[in-house]
């Protein structure tokens, strides 16, 4: 009983505090009449009751929508005046400022002067200033887009992403051979005055006879330039384009990051325009439903920012003007990948010499692409491959059309010389098809190509000319004719479930191969039970010439032909464990008309812990199984392990992942793996869950690591203080807010109080009480504490105050009163 009286009076000292802190937050008027006794003499409405002035920097909201962090100056007036950079103004999309900069000349200017008649409001605990200005002044920004000059570099630090994995395989009949494997991936950075350097790098051993040996996959310098929307890389890197074969190399690449762009410029779609002839309400629909409507004046319009809504189908847009007249008109929209929005361009330019594994070659080149969206129904992309042997260029589109769908076709021929040979030119043919049709039938891409048979693609021609010098004879890989893939999906009426079919064939010039995979799958669920069924057939020809006893290669043609046939068919049912989400499944193959297979698994999570049962009867092999396997995700690492026993062999696997980050503060750990590093740090807030995520909580230092921010975008992060193991450390704002570069370490200090919390018992003279809610200080006049319920005092400080002031001012004379040596376990009196 005694515990819950002392949290009660706890929590109303607290809310006593947050509403009074001379240090937190402005007076707001109060009602005395609520109060009997002293307090209600006490002067509850004094206005200079304002934050400490000086420099500080705040996040800014205008009409709720986080536009960055700004340094603001506070003023110490009767006004509690708010002061911001002039040049920090100009960045806040706030219009028709113009007038008001010009007045004001100064280097900073008053808050309340641009906001155009409307109000803002401090809030010290949170570090936020809410602006709120009439919306007609408001320039219109996506939500999460943050003005490049917002953006933050980050702060210096080195950082690894590492794998481990370990296998070990023990056989129990004859034909298996034990063995072990060791595996560890390393992804890791330098980050250093704004500039990234990266190394890519493996490590395998294996007992069957792979001796250790460590492998280097890149290794770049790295710069995000926002000036010009892209990111410079200088090192051993792969090259990136849409159109060419990606190539190792070494040398300098420039991309466009499309991820740097809004959304609106970053996602295909297309721009709606039209002419109304009065004022009107212009809707957008997609499948029957509005995904956007705007009221326009009369005259042109247009629309930019629309987005997305998961669905293909084209664009019905609906001009409704004032007299009742209706207009209506239909923009396609099909997208597939090379589409961008009207006005919008994309480049990749690589320069440098081959630098592929196992190679000597080291052929200098010259790569660019470029891709430009010419208006709603047509991008155009041209590419460049320049060697001293090796010349090929490229030329396409993509045309979306109404009823139709979208397509890409392209052309790109090559010319080049191999050694001891005379010059030689191929080309490739493209061309690609996507539509969504009203029968919900959905043709995500079906791609075709031809290539003549002497088109070599660069990496082709690096591959052959080094087989021929080493070898002596041409690599077959150039040799690829054509190739076909396409993937529908059709949705059937009334619940029946959804088909899917998917097909893949290639052939190679002169007959040398060729291979056909088709696969139909039929899904659909009943209540929250989901099942499967699918039928694939891959089909194999390989060509070879017949041989003499002599083992001399005579003219005759063979084809070998196979085909594998098989039908899968799984079903899975969720179930709750102990108020967890779990799931059964099973799943039954069957190969060439037999049954083959079959497994039945239980899977779930608890809590940071994910785990699976499988058993499975493998019937060509004979063989029955069991395995289980477990997971679980922490602040340090993620672990894993697992053991299959089955009746012919015994394996064991143990595995290892996440982050280790070092900066200027010490090392700091994370179980999950990314490029976009966040430090979190709550001084002395301890065991604090962030944004929900229970495997990502504070160290002893109240500090933690994400590495999941998207970059370039609006990323909030939430602390949660429940469960801290110190309870009289508060935070003082448990939001935050940034706006990370591409492979940044970035750093988040929260406000945390960490005084020690003192209870004191302090009266006057004559046992009469001190007044609810007089403010205590220490004899510097920094604010500790509050008086609360039946005079007793609550206060923070590192150490208990040898000379403690209670502000007992009246609203007619100011007074205080003080103690002298306060003590915890006794009674203080006040004079």
């Amino acid at each position: 009983m005694k515990y819950k009286k002392f949290f009660h009076r706890g929590l109303l000292v607290n809310s006593i505090w947050a509403a009074l802190y001379v240090g937190c937050s402005f007076a707001e008027d109060f009602n005395n009449s609520l109060l009997v006794g002293n307090s209600a003499n006490m002067d509850w409405n004094n206005k200079a009751i304002v934050m400490t002035p000086g420099e500080y920097d705040f996040d800014v909201y205008i009409n709720d929508d986080w536009k960055g962090k700004y340094s603001f100056i506070v003023e110490n007036d009767n006004e509690g005046t708010l002061k911001i950079k002039t040049s920090d103004a100009r960045l806040l999309d706030i219009r028709e400022l113009e007038p008001v900069f010009d007045r004001e000349q100064g280097e900073y200017i008053n808050v309340d002067k641009i906001l155009h008649g409307g109000s803002r409001s401090l809030k010290p605990g949170e570090m936020r200033v809410n602006l709120e200005v009439p919306q007609a002044y408001v320039t219109r920004t996506e939500r999460n887009w943050v003005s490049p000059e917002k953006w933050d570099t980050g702060i210096n630090g080195a950082y690894t992403n590492y794998n481990l994995s370990y296998y070990n395989f023990r056989g129990k009949t004859a034909g298996y051979t034990d063995s072990d494997n060791v595996y560890l991936s390393l992804n890791s950075g330098l980050n250093l005055l704004g500039w990234h350097l990266i190394d890519n790098s493996s490590y395998s051993r294996s007992s069957s006879g792979e001796s250790g040996k460590w492998r280097n996959s890149t290794r770049y310098l790295e710069r995000p330039f926002a000036a010009i929307n892209a990111i410079v890389r200088l090192g051993d890197a792969y090259t990136s384009s849409e159109y060419f074969d990606s190539i190792r190399f070494r040398g300098l690449t420039v991309n466009k990051s499309q991820q740097m762009l809004p959304d609106s410029q970053r996602v295909y779609m297309p721009v709606v325009s039209g002419v109304a002839t009065s004022a009107a309400v212009v809707r957008v629909l997609q499948d029957g439903n509005v995904i956007y409507q705007i009221t326009v004046p009369p005259g042109p319009f247009a629309i930019r920012d629309l987005m997305p809504t998961g669905s293909r189908n084209e664009l019905h847009v609906e001009v409704k003007n004032s007299g009742g007249q209706v207009e209506t008109f239909i923009v396609p929209f099909s997208s597939m990948p090379g589409m961008l929005r009207p006005g919008s361009s994309d480049y990749r330019f690589n320069m440098g010499e081959v630098n592929m594994r196992n190679s000597k070659d080291n052929s200098k080149f010259v790569q660019y692409s470029y891709t430009y969206g010419v208006n709603n129904y047509t991008s155009l992309f041209a590419g460049l491959t320049l060697n001293n042997d090796y010349r090929s260029w490229l030329l396409g589109s993509t045309v979306s059309l109404p009823y139709v769908g979208s397509f890409s076709g392209s052309v790109e021929q090559a010319r080049y010389q191999l050694p001891d040979a005379d010059k030689q030119s191929g080309e490739k043919y493209s061309i690609s098809w996507s539509k969504y049709f009203e029968t919900k039938t959905n043709v995500t891409l079906a791609s075709y190509y031809y290539r003549t048979e002497d088109y070599a693609s660069f990496s082709d021609y690096i591959a052959t000319r080094e087989n021929l010098e080493q070898y002596g004879y041409l690599s077959t890989t150039r040799n690829s004719k054509q190739a076909f893939s396409a993937s529908v999906s059709q949705t059937l009426p009334r619940d029946f479930g959804k088909l899917t079919l998917t097909g893949y064939w290639r052939d190679y010039w002169n007959n040398q191969r060729s291979n056909r995979q088709y696969n139909l799958t039929y899904s659909n669920n009943y209540k929250d039970v989901t099942y499967s069924l699918s039928l694939r057939r891959t089909e194999y020809t390989q060509s070879y010439y017949d041989t003499d006893y002599d083992g001399d290669q005579v003219s005759n043609l063979r084809k070998n032909k196979s085909a594998d046939e098989s039908v899968y068919f799984s079903v899975t049912i969720p179930m709750s464990i102990f108020d967890t989400h779990a799931s059964v499944s099973s799943r039954t193959t069957i190969e060439k008309g037999k049954y083959a297979s079959s497994d039945v698994s239980l899977s779930g999570e608890m809590k940071d812990v994910s785990y699976s049962m499988v058993l499975t009867n493998d019937n060509d092999a004979k063989s029955r199984s069991a395995d289980l396997y477990a997971s679980w995700d922490n602040s340090y690492s993620s672990l894993s392990a697992g053991m299959t026993e089955a009746t012919d062999y015994r394996q064991l696997s143990l595995g290892a992942s996440g982050n280790i980050l070092v900066w200027p503060s010490g090392v700091l750990t994370s179980g999950s793996t990314g490029r976009n590093f966040v430090i979190i740090d709550a001084p002395g807030l301890n065991n604090a869950v962030v944004n929900g995520n229970t495997a990502v909580r504070t160290n002893s230092k109240g500090q933690a690591l994400s590495t999941s921010a998207v970059a370039y975008r609006q990323n909030h992060y939430r602390l949660d203080p429940d469960g801290t193991q110190d309870s009289s450390v508060d935070l003082l704002g448990n939001i935050e807010y940034i706006a990370p570069y591409e492979g940044s370490i970035t750093y988040l200090k929260y406000k945390t109080d960490t005084r020690k919390t003192f209870t004191l018992n302090i009266m006057r003279p004559g046992n009469d009480p001190l007044p609810f809610g007089a403010a205590v200080m220490d004899e510097h006049e920094n604010p500790l504490g509050y008086v609360s319920q039946g005079s007793q005092v609550y206060l923070k400080a590192d150490t208990l105050p040898k000379v403690l002031k209670v502000n007992i001012s009246s609203k007619k004379h100011k007074q205080y009163c003080a103690v002298q040596a306060p003590a915890e376990n006794s009674l203080n009196i006040c004079r």
